[in-house]
């Protein structure tokens, strides 16, 4: 997913609108050496507006709509962040995503869409287009069968909208539109209107024309000529207007809040920044079609700008072929004041639709994309002042026993151990598996906790080994920055302070602790314990091997990454604790070895064997398919030797699934092992009871299905 070449050029892609999944499929095509490419997305997946009607009368599946950005993006080998951008700083060329460190940029290119122009408050917008898909889904559920749906707009859009509604409805409930202009379409051919009326009326809308609307309050919609209309609510398809941020930026803007572009898709006031689709003050309608037309040069000057070459103006066709669904098979068609209708031109819209989806959904990863990832070594010390300024951007957080740590930048940390308390060590580090430095930062903070959780004692210092690629000096700083603010935050939330650690130049980032705990004697939880009939209880979802492993090839939807990464954030501090609280007989860590792996380390420690009924092991979303099309992880062949004879069925290959920051597995009393669970699930955790511990027999692991445990 990275290149081996010296990033000198971050281009940050923020929204994930029309054009920018064309700038990502060009850069896959054609990687630019020392180009790095961020996308920032507030949903896992982009919608295609040319089938959000089509979707909405159930032509189409969510899938077959919208393009997974994890799998474009990693063709790319571009970072994907998602979140929602709420600042841009032009001058320090950094965006603001909430609940994370700033993300700098050499060039951003700005496609985050708009939404309609409309009373605060007044009903529901159309876009973004992932929240309406939500709001419609609720609001369907809600609206009375004899109730009416109002949509606001008569351009393309808006009567696209109220033909997809009203043959989802089916009449129940009705849906009007409601117009500004005398007729709906009034930029379009008279044929064309006439059809698309025809259209409206067969389809059982009620016309409003002539007038606007105010906001919808309580079920009532006011109109200009003093008349209201009952409706349930009210969906505006109406102009559009870009989000509020961008124009605050400082950016020069139109009155509308669109960034202001010239022919070559820059900003007239910045030249670090570009703009399109439906936030861009083009001088065209605002359509999907101009936004997957700005797409190609958007993606050559983006090019240009980085390799400091001269920017080439876009000049688009003065008019754009207009095609709109009219349900029941048909559609209708205009350009240059000529139109047609029918079903031809529905199967026309159908094939370019599917065509231009095609292109993003099917891409393949570099043919070296696959091969597995194997460690690197480190290099020499990042320069001090990269680690300055790392070190002065994270927050102070001193335990009373820590006398001296990083605010005092000596060569080492010293600290007094609390009087009666037992020290617990342990070390993990990781070479990058994740393109963004925040999160791979919290992850590594939080599976390096793991061990120590695991042993039952409270995290109290770590120790950091961070390597980062060399680049220029901004560029180090912020992903060496990035990766120890995410790791900060998972590290202080458990009460365990960063000390210190050393930082290195590598060919790729790297991360990893020597955390130190503390432990009340008597209390520490070891592998070895397991008794006859203990159950054996699971805290996390397994998979992040196989989710990984897929997301490296290109295979992986963004949902099935994002619950992966968000398994990984989470410490076992929680289970630790409650499996105190319910004395467990023995506890470890789900890592490196796998499930099965670290079961038969429990197992041989307690000289026992157990029975896991694989049915009831919790599995991340994806990991059973990916597991049913060979996918594995590099370790996964080695940790087969847990269970010898297994079969290759896609549960039992999880079994052997390398976890990174997986859950704790321990053995608890049949007495205690119901309240202990319903312990875990209240604190929120995916845990469960996954088998039972029996007398040591010929096989230490015995797989069945459910079936109680020996009395």
């Amino acid at each position: 997913m990275r290149s081996s070449a010296p990033v000198t050029t971050d281009i940050l892609l923020l929204g994930a609108g029309h054009a920018h999944v064309e700038v990502l499929r060009r850069f896959a095509m054609q990687p630019e050496p020392g180009v790095r490419l961020t996308l920032i997305g507030r949903e896992n997946a982009t919608p295609y507006s040319g089938m959000l009607p089509g979707l909405i009368r159930g032509d189409y599946t969510f899938d077959q709509a919208h393009i997974d950005l994890a799998p474009l993006a990693a063709a790319a080998g571009a970072r994907l962040i998602l979140g929602e951008a709420i600042a841009i700083d032009p001058a320090g060329r950094s965006i603001r995503v909430a609940g994370r460190p700033d993300i700098p940029f050499d060039l951003l290119s700005v496609d985050v869409g708009g939404t309609p122009a409309m009373p605060a408050g007044g009903g529901i917008p159309v876009k973004p287009i992932g929240r309406f898909l939500e709001q419609l889904n609720r609001l369907e559920a809600a609206a009375a069968p004899d109730a009416r749906i109002a949509v606001v707009g008569g351009g393309p859009g808006g009567v696209e909208l109220a033909l997809a509604l009203a043959h989802r409805f089916k009449g129940a409930p009705g849906v009007v539109l409601v117009s500004s202009t005398a007729v709906p379409l009034a930029g379009a051919p008279p044929s064309a209107r006439r059809a698309a009326r025809a259209a409206l009326i067969d389809a059982g809308v009620a016309l409003v024309s002539g007038v606007t609307a105010g906001a919808c309050v309580d079920g009532v919609l006011p109109l200009s000529d003093g008349t209201a209309l009952d409706v349930a609510d009210a969906l505006w398809a109406t102009g559009v207007v870009a989000p509020a941020f961008l124009a605050e930026s400082g950016l020069a803007c139109d009155a509308a809040g669109c960034i202001a572009v010239d022919a070559t898709l820059r900003s007239v006031s910045h030249d670090k920044i570009f703009a399109a689709g439906d936030c861009a003050a083009l001088g065209r309608p605002k359509s999907g079609v101009w936004a997957v037309r700005a797409g190609a040069p958007l993606a050559e000057n983006l090019r240009r700008a980085a390799r400091g070459n001269p920017l080439q103006p876009w000049k688009p066709q003065r008019e754009a072929l207009a095609i709109l669904g009219l349900g029941a098979g048909k559609a209708v068609a205009w350009r240059n004041g000529l139109a047609v209708s029918g079903t031809l031109v529905w199967r026309l819209k159908d094939w370019i639709d599917r065509r231009w989806m095609r292109m993003y959904t099917e891409m393949k990863m570099p043919a070296d994309a696959s091969d597995p990832m194997r460690c690197g070594g480190c290099g020499a010390k990042v320069g001090a002042e990269v680690l300055a300024a790392a070190l002065d951007a994270l927050p102070r957080r001193t335990s009373g026993d820590l006398l001296d740590g990083l605010g005092g930048r000596d060569d080492a940390a010293v600290s007094r151990p609390p009087a009666g308390q037992l020290l617990v060590q342990s070390v993990d580090h990781f070479r990058a598996f994740l393109d963004d430095p925040y999160v791979f930062g919290q992850v590594a903070a939080a599976h390096a906790l793991s061990d120590i959780h695991a042993m039952g004692a409270r995290p109290w210092s770590a120790l950091a080994i961070a390597s980062v690629p060399y680049g220029p000096g901004a560029k180090m700083r912020a992903e060496l920055t990035a990766m120890l603010l995410g790791a900060t935050e998972v590290l202080n939330a458990d009460g365990c302070d960063l000390v210190g650690g050393h930082s290195a130049e590598a060919a790729e980032p790297a991360l990893g602790f020597a955390v130190t705990g503390l432990a009340d004697p008597g209390k520490v939880l070891r592998k070895s314990g397991l008794r006859p009939g203990d159950y054996l209880i699971l805290t996390k979802p397994i998979g992040t091997g196989v989710v990984l492993a897929g997301h490296m090839r290109g295979l992986v939807k963004a949902a099935w990454l994002q619950a992966a990464i968000a398994s990984m954030r989470v410490t076992n501090a929680t289970a630790a604790r409650l499996f105190l609280a319910h004395r467990a007989s023995a506890c470890t860590d789900v890592t490196g070895f796998g499930l099965a792996g670290h079961l038969t380390e429990m197992l041989t420690a307690s000289r026992m064997s157990a029975v896991i009924w694989p049915e009831q092991v919790p599995v991340l979303p994806g990991a059973l398919e990916l597991a049913g099309q060979g996918i594995e992880s590099t370790l996964a062949p080695e940790n087969w030797r847990a269970l010898p004879g297994g079969d290759a069925a896609p549960r039992t290959a999880l079994l052997v699934d390398p976890q990174t920051s997986g859950g704790l597995l321990a053995g608890v009393s049949p007495d205690r092992a119901e309240a202990c669970l319903t312990a875990l699930l209240a604190a929120g955790m995916t845990a469960a009871i996954v088998g039972y511990v029996e007398p040591f027999g010929e096989r230490l692991i015995r797989l069945a299905p459910v079936d109680p445990p020996l009395e």
